[in-house]
């Protein structure tokens, strides 16, 4: 045989065997044998039955992820029947068969393959046959023998004394029968005696230990090899002396009181002077400790004195440690001992001084280990100073193989720190902010009685700081305020007659009203009017609520108490503004826009009637002062009608573009360019909240797309046609992002808009601005398209814009006007635009750098130089504007720092514009540019978050960088006092009324935006009057380990400190903190940017660096999942993240750990926007299976992480009460339609990925509602007719049979679908057939006896006979004794049929299944004999054409059945049998 397989073409022996028709039990063999010869081209051959069938769960057992060999299949196979023998005292005929016959199969064919040394999985075919078959232990130990010598004879072949080794290493194996151990042992001790070769001595007594590990009987032997006097005898032979110390090691391990006959040999190894045994010493006697059979600080007086050169060598500190664990149990009992061993392993730990190895990384490892196995106050008592030592050990930890070992440490001393901790610790005591305290007294100053100021006089001011009369609730203040109302309104007594009696509020509001409007010159500036608009926002809130205040006094229960006061005051604002000068009509139209911003979602119908009226307005072309102001509020108003007002946003924003397309002014142009902007706020963020049907949604998005691109097209045109830019923005827009059918402007048009930009006066610089303010607003509505490049390309136009310090000096910027109508309105959009930038990760520090220092350079040259033309003078202001709201919104983030010398620079430039002799409104600029850097955000009005800056923050005082809120800066501290007294003494006694009105306009723009409505005026001011104000309450000492690591991270500045700063470090500080059950109460949300934003800029100089990076990201994510539900900084970063738009724009490791925290993100997230996060779930799965920028690995990756993340939100509650049920549903219908067809391939090998995706499929389904998995698998019968047959109904198929086998589908539904499946060509349901013979190989025999029985019956009548014959070969083959070595194809499972059957049915329990079988065999054999004999007949017989192929075969596969099943069988049938196989012959 093997001389065949030898002479034989590899090609055809590979494929021979596949064209045999029938099958002996002797052609198995010789198939196997072909099998095994041919390992390496096993995929070409087929798969063996035992790598399917031997474990009881494929697609759940996440180790068939991987390919199995064969031989460890078989011994899974085994141990699973002897397993049941034991558990159970029957067992199946085909269990006992295999346990019988199998073993010797096996060793005969290891035999033949071993003499021509045939791969390396032979030596494991005589393990197995040895273990399942003691009996074969004396010719096993001959063919070792054998083997052996034959192996030995060949020096110069290293495969030979490989496979010596492994035959060798067989030998203990042998010992398990009591009959074969005298034999093995005879065959070793020859290897003991002095004389022989080291290493032969060395590898006997490693035989004999792992004999004695088999057998006890030989630990007489074994004891006398590891004698003591062995260890000083032969301590020149290190060799020896290992073996011998690995042995004693065995031996302690396996069987401590063994160990204690040998501790003699322990005592000797550890004082040996070869580092290594000394090590495996220390890990003997620690065994011994473990196991208790000695005492360890007995034995530790005993080796102490062998143990003080422990920093020498790595190996023995590591078997010290390994040891020194052992001490933590009786550390009360010994505390001078215990102190001694703590401080022996922190000096491990804490062992720097050499090049860090792979050894001292495991030494240390193992200290660290054992320091866990102590309670943390022995540690505490025994080395001093630990708090500050084991945080100075953790933040400058370099090697991050060992952060894991030190993070398990950290989370030990946190755990007890939480659990120890005071109930109530007292709180450090800081000084209050000087500013905040003069900032308090802003209203008592300023609103003087002495100098008889009114709210015309200071209209701004007076609108953000007017008091409510909800003030009278506080007794402590009600003098105040009495006070403060005659300072504001003068002769309004009304109301303080109001506040006693609760008469008409309204009224006083109506008047305060009146006098501001008439009062708040805009000029027609659209930056102004901006300011205007956020000053009326608190004033209208305020108003609101002293409205609701006045109906809850009349009545205790007003129903819609809101709706009604709101209505009443929009009737109000309504009648003033009809009324309204020109002047007062255009603050009356931001009032209207302002109090909708204040309103609730609820109150849509107030906004239907403020857009309604201000649409009238806009309408009024002769009426420009009610054009353009109604223009911005309309804008503003459809940033916020409710979810529900499409058709009202829609006509919105058409009027705008319509206004905007049609005006002569350019003021409107401006103000309607404003409100566009405004209205893009709001687009395409609540697609999924409205709608209910998914067409719905998808036609939705496309409308409120089309609007976007209608938005950007008016934009674009208005920019152009007042700066005199060509069409090429449009055309290049356009390639980014589609503009619809006016993508590109005719040249017409374009001459047009030049000659228009000409003509343009610099007196409408104000409303240039405001298409460029619009465009500025748009960033977030076009990133949420998807259109990020665009986002890009508008980014970097709009930057360019602003003009350099050099070109402003330069001779052409005299001569050119083009680039003075961009400017202004860039300077204003940039902070917008930054804020979004930042927010996406699309600008880094490099550019934001960069832009503080291009403001710096262009105000110090707006400054140094005398220009008194009005576009410098408005270009200064703007300037000003911008650059302070640009530090604020790049400090406030918390995330990039700044350089101190740039801040201070700006600040000096603010300083100098407004104490400069400039006009008052260019000294409003310079104000503002102070106020906007310390977060006044005065001329931003789009929402976002600012961090906490009233409370205390931690500083560095000798730092060079600016990290966080100026407010909080310790180093510009006294500058920025400096700054505010300043503008503070303008506005309370300049001469110039003009001047005095801005500055107490911006001092109180930086007041409101400090004291927010959450906070009461008198409460802040009660708790600064002292000087001092309590942090927030933490709950943490300040010397705890969670405290320290969140002051390190908030600290910490990268750029300032560089490359000294280790990645691994921060991300082992982070998974700590992801630990801690509490944190600080800080801003989070910033941190965790800061640290994703370094790991960014790590330099990418190798592999490993990058993935560092990303290890960084990964652990800023899973530290948001850990504690999102704690903090709400950290639970809006992964509410952003987990956002559509952002989430298509994360790599794919972030998106993938998403994915698989979906269950941390279902305990977040309220019902509603778990909605949303399904939604753009089953939308993201759509959309990156069809991008280019995955391949096909990577997407596969991403779907069975999210079947992961899927699978767990089905743990939690119930799914049917849940209101993210369906949407959830429709994530696992979409990854559904994805799955692939089919996880086996043709051969019936598994794919890794494609197994992995069904693994996970398969457990994820497994959990759904029962209701929508019956709904998602049902197949009709009229799906499987050959026209109507697609993938989805037999991938349905499919999973249901998968979940039968884990039992979340009962078997009945697969039995329903017998008949059919049976009834389809095999070559399209082949793999559904091997996915149903595993299932029923799981059940109990009855079962498959029953499934047997029928798909014989079926075989009768089926048009696709070569089918139900593969599935009967299936079926037969996994559950005969010929299993273990048949091979799983769809040829062989045919041809090996009349065996598989015949023994099937021979052995016990199948006696009353074998006549009926037998039976429906015969007559599928005439069946088949009469349409290969008359194939004309093949329609009558109703066989499938496509069957004709395989004919011949069917028959004698039959016929050859037939002939083996003759004895259940009639003489008469058996009669004809003969005579149907002489007519073959």
């Amino acid at each position: 045989m093997a001389t065949a397989l030898l002479i034989a073409p590899k090609k055809k022996q590979a494929g021979e065997w596949k064209q045999q028709s029938t099958t002996t039990p002797g052609h198995l063999l010789f198939k196997f044998l072909r099998n095994m010869w041919f390992e390496d081209k096993s995929s070409s051959l087929g798969l063996v039955y035992v790598t399917i069938f031997s474990s009881r769960k494929v697609l759940t057992n996440e180790e068939h992820n991987r390919l199995k060999t064969w031989s460890s299949s078989v011994r899974e196979y085994c141990l699973g029947i002897i397993e049941k023998h034991k558990q159970s005292a029957t067992i199946a005929h085909s269990g006992k068969s295999v346990l019988t016959e199998i073993p010797s199969l096996l060793c005969a064919t290891a035999s033949v393959l071993l003499l021509h040394h045939r791969g390396n999985f032979v030596i494991d075919l005589l393990d197995i046959g040895s273990s399942l078959e003691p009996k074969l232990g004396v010719p096993l130990l001959l063919a070792v023998l054998f083997y052996s010598h034959i192996f030995s004879s060949k020096d110069k072949d290293n495969d030979a004394h490989d496979m010596l080794l492994k035959l060798l290493g067989l030998l203990p194996s042998l010992a398990s029968h009591s009959a074969m151990t005298p034999l093995v042992v005879q065959v070793l001790l020859p290897m003991l005696n002095k004389d022989v070769n080291p290493v032969i001595k060395a590898t006997a007594i490693r035989m004999i230990c792992k004999t004695w590990v088999i057998n006890d009987r030989v630990f007489g032997t074994l004891h006398g090899a590891l004698h003591q006097s062995g260890l000083t005898q032969f301590a020149s032979e290190r060799s020896i002396c290992i073996s011998m110390a690995v042995s004693i090691l065995d031996v302690c391990k396996q069987n401590p009181d063994r160990g204690v006959d040998l501790i003699l040999s322990v005592e000797a190894c550890i004082e040996n002077n070869d580092h290594l045994v000394r090590s495996l010493g220390f890990q003997s006697l620690a065994c011994l400790c473990e196991a208790d059979v000695i005492d360890f600080y007995t034995a530790w007086e005993v080796i102490e004195v062998h143990a003080q050169n422990y920093l020498g060598n790595a190996l023995v500190a590591h078997g010290l440690s390994l040891l020194l664990k052992w001490g933590a149990m009786d550390a009360d009992a010994y505390p001078e001992a215990a102190t001694y061993v703590l401080n022996i392993l922190w000096n491990i730990v804490a062992y720097g001084e050499v090049s860090q190895s792979s050894l001292w990384t495991s030494a240390q490892e193992a200290a660290f280990a054992a320091l866990l196995r102590y309670e943390v106050i022995h540690i505490q008592r025994s080395i001093p100073d630990f708090s500050s030592r084991n945080m100075e050990l953790l933040i400058s930890q370099a090697n991050p193989e060992l952060l894991t070992a030190v993070e398990e440490f950290e989370v030990k001393i946190i755990n007890y720190e939480h659990l120890t901790r005071q109930r109530f610790v007292k709180q450090r005591k800081v000084s209050g902010n000087k500013i905040v305290k003069l900032l308090d007294v802003v209203p008592d100053v300023i609103f003087t009685s002495g100098s008889n100021h009114r709210a015309k006089e200071l209209p701004g001011a007076a609108l953000l700081v007017i008091p409510t009369p909800k003030d009278r609730t506080h007794q402590k203040v009600r003098d105040k305020f009495f006070m403060l109302c005659l300072h504001y309104f003068g002769n309004y007594r009304s109301l303080i007659t109001s506040a006693l009696g609760q008469q008409d509020v309204h009224a006083v509001y109506e008047d305060a009203t009146m006098e501001i409007a008439a009062s708040l010159q805009l000029s027609r500036n659209i930056l102004l009017a901006l300011f205007s608009l956020q000053s009326w926002k608190p004033f209208m809130l305020r108003w609101i609520r002293s409205g609701i205040k006045v109906l809850e006094a009349k009545a205790h229960t007003v129903p819609d108490k809101t709706l009604k006061a709101a209505d009443y005051i929009m009737k109000v604002i309504t009648r003033l503004a009809e009324l309204a000068s020109p002047q007062s009509a255009e603050n009356m139209a931001l009032a209207m826009g302002a109090f909708c911003l204040v309103l609730p979602p609820s109150s849509h119908t107030i906004k239907s009637i403020a857009s309604k009226f201000l649409l009238n307005w806009l309408s009024q072309y002769e009426h420009e002062h009610r054009q353009w102001s109604a223009a911005i509020s309309l804008g503003l108003i459809s940033s916020c009608l409710h979810v529900t007002d499409h058709k009202q946003k829609f006509e919105n924003i058409n009027a705008l573009i319509e206004v905007a397309s049609v005006s002569k002014s350019t003021l409107v142009k401006g103000a309607c360019g404003t409100g566009l902007g405004f209205s893009c706020q709001d687009l395409l963020t609540r697609v999924n909240a409205g709608p209910n049907t998914l067409h719905e949604k998808n036609t939705f998005n496309k409308q409120e797309t089309e609007l976007l691109r209608k938005i950007l097209r008016s934009l674009i045109q208005m920019i152009c046609q007042f700066t005199g830019s060509s069409a090429h923005i449009l055309e290049k827009l356009a390639s980014y992002f589609p503009l619809g059918t006016d993508d590109s402007t005719p040249p017409r048009t374009v001459e047009f808009l030049r000659e228009d930009a000409v003509s343009l006066d610099l007196e409408d610089l104000w409303g240039i601005a405001g298409p460029i303010i619009g465009l500025g607003n748009s960033f977030g509505a076009l990133y949420r398209a998807g259109a990020h490049d665009a986002v890009r390309y508008l980014k970097n136009l709009i930057f360019s814009w602003i003009p350099s310090a050099n070109f402003l000096s330069s001779k052409s910027a005299v001569s050119e006007t083009g680039w003075q109508m961009p400017s202004l309105g860039a300077c204003l959009a940039l902070p917008s635009i930054v804020l979004f930038c930042q927010r996406v990760e699309l600008i880094n520090r490099i550019e934001l750098v960069h832009l503080v220092n291009g403001f710096m350079e262009l105000l110090s040259e707006l400054i140094s130089v005398e220009l008194s033309d009005t576009f410098h003078q408005y270009l200064l202001m703007a300037s000003c504007v911008g650059a302070g709201s640009l530090l604020s919104i790049i400090l406030n983030a918390g995330v990039h720092s700044l350089e101190v010398e740039s801040v201070k620079g700006l600040l000096e430039i603010f300083r100098r514009t407004y104490s400069s002799p400039h006009p008052p409104f260019i000294h409003l600029g310079g104000m503002l540019g102070v106020v906007n850097a310390l977060g006044a955000d005065a001329g931003i009005l789009i929402p976002h978050y600012r961090l906490p800056s009233l409370h205390t923050t931690f500083s560095q005082k000798e730092s060079s960088y600016v990290l966080g809120p100026l407010l909080s800066n310790l180093v510009l501290e006294q500058e920025l006092i400096t700054l505010i007294q300043e503008i503070f003494l303008v506005a309370q006694n300049s001469d110039d009324p003009r001047l005095k009105h801005y500055a107490s306009w911006a001092v109180t723009f930086l007041r409101h935006s400090l004291f927010t409505e959450e906070t009461s005026y008198e409460e802040i001011a009660v708790s600064n009057q002292s000087g001092v104000h309590e942090s927030i309450p933490q709950g943490l000492a300040e010397d705890s380990l969670v405290m320290k690591l969140s002051l390190w991270l908030i600290n910490v500045n990268y750029p300032e400190l560089g490359t000294r700063i280790n990645i691994c470090t921060v991300s082992c500080a982070l998974r700590c903190l992801s630990h801690a059950p509490r944190l600080p109460s800080l801003d989070w949300g910033a941190v965790i940017r800061r640290c994703m934003t370094y790991s960014d800029q790590v330099d990418e100089v190798t592999t490993r660096n990058l993935a560092l990076r990303r290890t960084l990201r990964e652990e800023c994510f899973l530290f948001s999942f850990s504690h999102g539900n704690q903090s709400d900084s950290l639970l809006g970063f992964l509410d952003e993240l987990s956002d559509l738009p952002r989430l298509k724009t994360l790599d794919s490791h972030l998106q993938s750990l998403v994915f698989l925290h979906l269950g941390a993100l279902l305990k977040i997230f309220s019902s509603s926007r778990l909605v949303k996060l399904f939604d753009d779930l089953a939308a993201f799965i759509l959309w990156f299976v069809s991008s280019d920028q995955y391949n096909q690995a990577l997407k596969v990756s991403l779907r069975v992480l999210c079947w992961k993340g899927l699978c767990l939100c089905l743990n939690e509650s119930a799914l049917e009460v849940q209101d993210y049920a369906y949407t959830l549903e429709h994530c696992m219908e979409v990854l559904f339609e994805m799955l692939p067809w089919s996880h086996l391939t043709d051969s019936g090998l598994y794919h890794g990925n494609s197994s992995a995706e069904w693994t996970e499929a398969i457990r994820c389904l497994g959990k759904a509602r029962q209701s929508w998995l019956s709904n998602l698998l049902m197949v009709l019968e009229a799906n499987f007719k050959e026209e109507n047959r697609d993938l989805r109904t037999l991938k349905k198929i499919q999973v249901k049979a998968a979940l039968v086998r884990i039992g979340s589908v009962p078997l009945l539904e697969l039995a329903k679908l017998k008949a059919v499946i049976l009834d389809t060509n095999s070559e399209v349901i082949w793999n559904i057939l091997v996915e149903v013979a595993v299932t029923l190989h799981n059940t109990q025999e009855n079962v498959r006896r029953q499934w047997l029985v029928d798909t014989a019956e079926i075989l009768c009548v089926t048009s696709h006979p070569s089918t139900a014959l593969r599935f009967l070969g299936l079926l037969c083959g996994s559950c005969c004794k010929y299993m273990p070595i048949l091979i799983g194809d769809e040829a062989s499972v045919l041809s090996d049929l009349p065996v598989t059957l015949f023994a099937l049915l021979s052995g016990t329990g199948w006696e009353m299944a074998a006549e009926s079988i037998a039976s429906y065999i015969w007559t599928s054999t005439e069946r088949i004999h009469d349409w290969v004999t008359h194939r004309e007949r093949a329609d009558y017989l109703q066989i499938d054409r496509s069957e004709n192929d395989s004919a011949d075969v069917l028959l004698r596969v039959l016929h050859r059945t037939s002939i083996l099943l003759k004895d259940y069988l009639p003489v008469d049938k058996q009669l004809r049998l003969a005579n149907m196989d002489f007519t073959l012959t």
